[in-house]
């Protein structure tokens, strides 16, 4: 059986493939695996799955549609990981720009090899004391908070109630979000991320990077698939074992 690396994982996003061969070599010399170097958000994005890293260095303009601001907004959404930014500009403008996402780190051009590997090592470590720290709170509110079961959402005028028992599950889809109640779908122009809040987390549990499912209502599943009622919701391979461990949390 092949050994596990035990080296932090680097996904490089930059479309100067002289420089992300620079910072790829002295990433290694340093002792990081860099899994990956793409030149645009759209190969990063399909790749990220398969990846599975520790950190992402994103330059903030590259080739494609996509910056690389919009990229680390659907990493932000979907993946719970440090971020550094790589930039030719600085000062308040660029920060400006990307503080809403609360990056991890910046690397200005041109840097140095201390300045590389300082940052990295710098987002990556507080980056982990900033998960602590949240996980200590949610645990703090969840043993005071009363669970929160319904929610209101706008229906052809109406602001109708939702009864977090009747959700069958929860997709984000860019700026909006699906919500499939009793096989009837609403679309709401809200974050995931503001919906789960208003509701008990507990019942929920994401199976994808788009997809929420309740689960009471999973009916089966196998590695690939769930079946709720008519529908047949993907399952990410990441998500696999946490959906495993909820289950069998249910069933004990």
């Amino acid at each position: 059986m092949k050994a596990k690396s035990l080296k932090t994982k680097v996904l490089l996003v930059e479309d100067n493939a002289n420089l992300s061969e620079n910072i790829s070599e002295l990433l290694k010399l340093n002792g990081y695996e860099v899994l990956g170097i793409y030149e645009s958000a759209e190969e990063a994005g399909e790749n990220m799955m398969e990846s599975s890293p520790d950190l992402v260095l994103i330059d903030i303009k590259l080739k494609g549609k996509k910056t690389g601001i919009e990229l680390a907004e659907e990493l932000r959404r979907d993946f719970q990981l440090p971020l550094v930014f790589i930039t030719s500009a600085s000062g308040k403008e660029v920060i400006s720009r990307v503080k809403y996402l609360e990056p991890d780190g910046f690397i200005v051009k041109p840097f140095t090899k201390e300045s590389l590997i300082t940052t990295v090592e710098l987002a990556i470590s507080n980056y982990k004391t900033k998960r602590k720290k949240s996980e200590r709170t949610q645990t703090s509110l969840a043993d005071t908070k009363p669970h929160m079961n319904e929610i209101f959402i706008r229906d052809n005028g109406w602001l109708k109630k939702i009864k977090s028992v009747d959700i069958l599950w929860i997709k984000a889809e860019g700026t909006y979000t699906h919500l499939n109640v009793g096989g009837k779908q609403y679309t709401l122009r809200n974050t995931v991320k503001e919906i789960m809040g208003k509701l008990d987390e507990n019942e929920f549990v994401r199976v994808h990077k788009s997809f929420i499912v309740n689960l009471e209502k999973i009916e089966a599943f196998n590695h690939d698939i769930i079946k709720i009622e008519d529908s047949e919701i993907p399952i990410g391979r990441n998500y696999y074992k946490d959906l495993i461990n909820r289950v069998n949390k249910i069933n004990n």
